[in-house]
């Protein structure tokens, strides 16, 4: 006997969206995450890819990010005509080792500025020039977490 499940879904008429994210796997951060794109964002509607440590792979300037920007290229951008992209890195990331590899937080914030800016750089060479690239990243505070979009 099979068990099927229903959901309604109102965007299956739907083939654009304004927004490709890049993050981490991480369950921890998916429902915050969601909720930080649409509702501090503004975007309902995104494509979304994650890996291990979002980006942090394509730093390694492999196939990784070569397979990467192909499928943003083609899918997002060419199927979904998105126009902006966002890097969403998050705090005590394991791809990094966890908040405990670093001796202080400013450490750590330090460690994925630079990371998330050099793979910005990155992309901007290899990706359409008009594809706006967002940064931001999301680190534990006293009421939840925080999201901080980098300028």
């Amino acid at each position: 006997m099979n068990n099927i499940f229903t959901i309604p879904n109102d965007k299956l008429d739907m083939h654009e969206c304004p927004l490709v994210v890049i993050k981490c796997i991480d369950f921890r951060f998916r429902q915050t995450d969601q909720e930080f794109v649409e509702r501090c964002l503004g975007f309902d509607n995104f494509d979304l890819f994650a890996w291990p440590g979002a980006a942090k792979d394509v730093l390694k300037n492999n196939g990784f990010k070569t397979s990467f920007i192909e499928y943003v290229v083609a899918v997002s951008r060419g199927l979904h005509k998105v126009k902006k992209l966002l890097l969403l890195w998050h705090w005590d990331c394991g791809a990094y080792g966890g908040s405990k590899a670093f001796s202080s937080a400013e450490e750590e914030k330090a460690a994925y500025l630079k990371d998330i800016s050099i793979v910005k750089d990155m992309l901007s060479k290899e990706l359409p020039g008009d594809l706006e690239i967002i940064m931001a990243y999301s680190k534990i505070g006293p009421q939840g977490l925080e999201y901080c979009v980098v300028e």
